[in-house]
C-alpha cells in the first residue's frame, strides 16, 4: 500500500471556496470589474485579494455575512474576487483589502478596511448605513505637517 500525497488548495482556491459559501448560504452576488449597476437601497460590497498576501481576507468572508445578518433584506450583499477587486479598490479609493464598501442607491457612503472588534465593526456598519452619501476618496497620499507648518 502506498500513500499518495496531493497538494493542498491554493490560497486563491480557498478564497473561491469562501466566496462560493457567501453566494450559496448568505445571498451574496458576485461583482465583476467595471460593474457600476448596483440595486436601489443599501449595498455592502466586500473587496478581496489573494489571502496569501493577507489572511484577513478569509476572515472577512466569514465575519461580514454574520455582521449583516441583523439587517436581513434591508441590504444587498456583493462580493468581488481578487481580480475584480483591484480596479474596484482604485475606483473607491480603498488602500487595502479586505474592505467593505457601502453604497446607497449606487452612491458611495463609506468603507471599512480590515477586521475589527465585533462591537466596533457593528457600530461602524450602523454609522455608515445611517449616514449620508459621501464623496469617494481620491487616494492621494497625505503627508503629516510638523508644528512649523512644513510638511514632514
Amino acid at each position: 500500500m502506498s500513500l499518495q500525497l496531493s497538494p493542498g488548495a491554493t490560497s486563491l482556491e480557498r478564497l473561491e471556496t469562501a466566496i462560493g459559501r457567501m453566494l450559496q448560504k448568505h445571498a451574496f452576488q458576485r461583482v465583476e470589474a467595471g460593474q457600476s449597476d448596483y440595486p436601489a437601497g443599501l449595498t455592502a460590497l466586500l473587496l478581496t485579494e489573494d489571502p496569501q498576501r493577507n489572511l484577513e481576507v478569509l476572515d472577512a468572508c466569514v465575519i461580514l455575512p454574520e455582521a449583516l445578518k441583523p439587517l436581513g433584506d434591508k441590504i444587498s450583499r456583493r462580493v468581488a474576487g481578487a481580480e475584480a477587486s483591484a480596479p474596484l479598490m482604485q475606483q473607491y479609493g480603498v488602500a487595502r483589502a479586505p474592505a467593505v464598501v457601502f453604497l446607497r442607491d449606487g452612491q458611495y457612503v463609506g468603507a471599512l478596511n480590515g477586521i475589527r472588534d465585533w462591537n466596533e465593526y457593528q457600530n461602524e456598519v450602523a454609522r455608515l448605513l445611517d449616514g449620508p452619501a459621501q464623496p469617494k476618496p481620491i487616494g492621494i497620499p497625505v503627508r503629516a505637517e510638523n508644528t512649523s507648518g512644513a510638511c514632514a
